[in-house]
């Protein structure tokens, strides 16, 4: 009965930071790619970083049933606060292209974490 309890309850675990970090680093570059017409999401860019984030929790021990498992414990709410953190520290408005689309080049230009997700057009 504990380790029913045991695995029930790391099951819920929330992922680690890296997962939450490559999920807000997707958010914010959704963000700038749907208000900047001069840039596009990198779909080859997204798949190869779900591939490079499967490696790095893989060599800190995490299996695969674990890594499929986070989705569904991740905290939306956080994620969504963390995106919108950078937005207002960045002054974008996201229906304003006058301030998403400088921050999207800066990202581009700067080899960003961001800049992984996104193609200029």
């Amino acid at each position: 009965m504990l380790s029913l309890v045991v695995l029930t309850a790391c099951a819920k675990a929330p992922p680690p930071a890296v997962f939450t970090d490559y999920a807000t680093n997707v958010q914010i570059a959704q963000v700038l790619a749907a208000g900047c017409p001069d840039v596009t999401l990198n779909q080859a860019g997204m798949g190869a970083g779900a591939r490079d984030l499967g490696v790095a929790l893989r060599a800190q021990g995490y299996t695969a049933e674990d890594i499929a498992a986070f989705p569904d414990t991740i905290d939306v709410g956080e994620i969504r606060g963390r995106a919108q953190a950078y937005l207002t520290a960045n002054g974008i408005d996201p229906t304003d292209r006058a301030t998403v689309c400088p921050v999207a080049k800066r990202e581009i230009d700067a080899g960003s974490p961001i800049a992984a997700f996104l193609t200029a057009a």
